[in-house]
């Protein structure tokens, strides 16, 4: 199937990729703390990829929620039709000088996420570039498979080459590890580059 980078987005963070993100047995700040980050509030147009002409814009809003940190995402892809929309629940934390975001799928268009799914937490780095771009960035999961295979980090691995990768690590050494270069370094492209809409 061939995805548009905005759908490739969707399909991470909606759950109807071939395969599931790398996914958190903990998220990742527990020992810190989740704060709400305000400099993510707001609206943001996802970049169309301009070699790719079949590329969709669209639209992500970050949102305070809760009292206790949490965040709520909906993501937007605005089409002839109905389009497609997501919500997500989201709990930033900083580790040393590196921002993240547990997300956790609510909503996909007008069906609740299934058990399961509402129960998988996947980690976003996020960072901002100078010219006030924000780009996502999901954990790769070839890194990823890599630093568990080698103990950097615990984690399990299902059978075959492209069998799903779930980080098992308890949360102190998930945030020490998550705090260093080692684990922003699994952190390979962003998969989403975003423009806030003024």
């Amino acid at each position: 199937m061939k995805f548009t980078r905005f759908a490739v987005l969707a399909a991470a963070m909606l759950f109807v990729a071939a395969c599931l993100p790398v996914t958190t047995k903990n998220p990742v700040g527990s020992t810190a703390g989740f704060k709400q980050d305000p400099a993510l509030v707001g609206l943001w147009r996802v970049e169309p990829d301009k070699n790719n002409k079949d590329d969709k814009t669209g639209y992500i809003a970050f949102l305070n929620a809760e009292e206790d940190g949490t965040m709520t995402g909906l993501m937007i892809e605005p089409a002839k039709g109905a389009g497609d929309w997501g919500s997500y629940r989201l709990k930033p934390t900083t580790l040393g000088s590196n921002h993240y975001l547990n997300a956790w799928p609510v909503m996909n268009n007008d069906r609740a996420a299934e058990p399961d799914e509402a129960k998988s937490d996947f980690l976003l780095l996020y960072r901002f570039g100078k010219d006030g771009r924000l780009m996502l960035y999901l954990l790769d999961e070839d890194a990823t498979r890599a630093a568990i295979k080698a103990g950097k980090i615990k984690g399990e691995i299902e059978p075959g080459s492209s069998g799903d990768v779930h980080i098992t690590a308890e949360p102190k050494d998930l945030d020490t590890f998550f705090a260093s270069k080692q684990g922003a370094a699994l952190f390979v492209k962003p998969f989403a580059v975003m423009r806030r809409v003024n």
